[in-house]
């Protein structure tokens, strides 16, 4: 009897704890049901465990907690950091040929190109050959300015006056096929060539691969924004006015105002990534569904069909998310701010660099991102208020300045001519290895001193500063 007893009361605490347990998860499933949609405390998005964390990163934080590079911008639900951590494992993914690569690439992952250091994902190229692009082109021998010194010509070109090889690979290099990186997939005979700059070409242009935090920021400021800098800089100061870039959007093939790519070439977020993905990563999709070839767009011996997927080889799942967590990657934070940082600070703006380089932008009062749950062609977007009337702190008006012969490189690109460039973000500027669209050099001192065009003054009043007070400048820029 008394064993029949204990047996009863075992039974009756099971099923307490089931009971128990039963209610937590419901209770769980409720909170998420009810509070997922919340924006989380900047304190508890902290503790939101990464999709891939590693000693690195948090020997990297107890350095310096102000690096927050990789991370996502503050005010985000639960439900959002869930889907920013699903695009973050996109972003890292290596892609295999009957996933899609190629048939001709420069990378496996977007991790590749943009993730230096190893644990910022979304960072700069970690080196300045493999994970940067080659543009190349030459110009149309009927062009007039084919005709002049090149010196003389090159901030200037024009697309008029410019081929860019399309029938053969142009305009971007793809260095590696599904061939050069796997001999044995196809016959010897039957081999994938990677692309080889024309002998003819007589322009080449190396783009270093920039890191990507803070773009949702950027995506969202309002194009009337952008243009009403322009105007008040053509009456303040014409000789050093920028232009408004304008180019069509891939998905609703409406005009916009350029702000994302070294000449402001991509209207958002979303184009440049459509892009990215179908010259880096060889990934045909709704909006670039041709293959890239060495000898013409699309064209491949038989034998290659038969071991690549038919496209598109994404109908858009992974276009939108891998969107999704870009644009959520926080902006970098400012470091240490010394006296002498402010002491540079008042020079930075005494030079004019700060008219170009503006300090503050801020994003339109409803900020949108696409849907990460929307795959194409039926896209939709998503208000945010992490990204809503946001003030924020690129040091860029998003325009292009001429900047002279030592960094024209001939290559125009929607509106933008062979010398005008993007004012170059400088947040986060401390962080950078590589600078200069080219990467040319890692010493902000010589960057500064190679601008040229309508910064010529800017530089050259730099220059006569006081020793004292150009290490106050820069102490100032390796602070951002």
């Amino acid at each position: 009897m008394s064993q029949k007893s204990e047996a009863i009361r075992i039974f009756q605490r099971k099923a307490v704890q089931l009971s128990a347990v039963a209610g937590i998860f419901i209770l769980v499933q409720v909170a998420w049901t009810v509070y997922s949609d919340a924006p989380l405390p900047p304190f508890l998005q902290n503790l939101v465990p990464s999709s891939s964390p590693t000693l690195t990163s948090t020997a990297r934080k107890r350095v310096d907690p102000s690096d927050n590079r990789g991370q996502p911008i503050n005010g985000l639900s639960a439900r959002q950091l869930a889907a920013f951590e699903e695009g973050k494992v996109l972003f890292k993914k290596k892609f295999t040929v009957r996933e899609g690569l190629g048939p001709l690439f420069n990378g496996q992952s977007c991790f590749e190109c943009h993730g230096q250091p190893s644990d910022a994902v979304g960072g700069e190229g970690r080196d300045n050959s493999s994970t940067s692009i080659v543009n190349f082109a030459r110009r149309i021998p009927t062009s007039p300015k084919a005709k002049q010194p090149m010196c003389d010509v090159i901030e200037m070109m024009g697309k008029r006056d410019v081929d860019f090889f399309l029938e053969r690979g142009g305009p971007s290099m793809q260095k590696r096929s599904i061939t050069t990186e796997n001999p044995d997939l196809l016959p010897f005979d039957i081999q994938v060539e990677a692309d080889m700059i024309p002998p003819e070409a007589d322009i080449i242009s190396p783009r270093h691969s920039p890191p990507l935090f803070g773009d949702g920021l950027i995506d969202n400021i309002a194009d009337a924004d952008i243009i009403a800098n322009a105007i008040k800089q053509n009456i303040e100061n014409p000789a050093m006015a920028g232009r408004p870039i304008s180019a069509v959007d891939r998905y609703t093939e409406a005009p916009r105002v350029g702000r994302f790519g070294w000449k402001n070439q991509n209207v958002n977020l979303f184009n440049f990534t459509t892009g990215a993905m179908n010259i880096e990563l060889g990934l045909t999709t709704y909006l670039s569904a041709t293959e890239n070839s060495s000898q013409s767009f699309g064209i491949f011996p038989k034998e290659v069909y038969q071991v690549i997927p038919v496209g598109p080889n994404d109908k858009g799942e992974i276009l939108v998310k891998l969107n999704y967590f870009q644009a959520l990657l926080a902006p970098p934070k400012r470091g240490e701010i010394t006296e002498q940082v402010k002491r540079g600070e008042k020079l930075f703006s005494s030079l004019n660099c700060a008219f170009c380089h503006q300090p503050s932008m801020v994003t339109a009062p409803s900020g949108y991102v696409v849907d990460p749950d929307s795959p194409l062609p039926n896209l939709k977007y998503l208000k945010l208020d992490a990204l809503s009337n946001q003030k924020f702190y690129p040091y860029s008006d998003f325009l292009v300045h001429q900047m002279g012969k030592k960094l024209a490189d001939g290559i125009p690109q929607e509106g933008a001519r062979g010398g005008e460039w993007r004012t170059t973000p400088l947040w986060g500027l401390r962080f950078k290895k590589f600078l200069l669209h080219d990467g040319r050099t890692r010493v902000v001192h010589d960057a500064i001193m190679t601008h040229g065009g309508q910064s010529e003054k800017s530089k050259n009043d730099y220059s006569l500063l006081p020793k004292q007070e150009q290490e106050d400048l820069l102490a100032f820029l390796n602070s951002l």
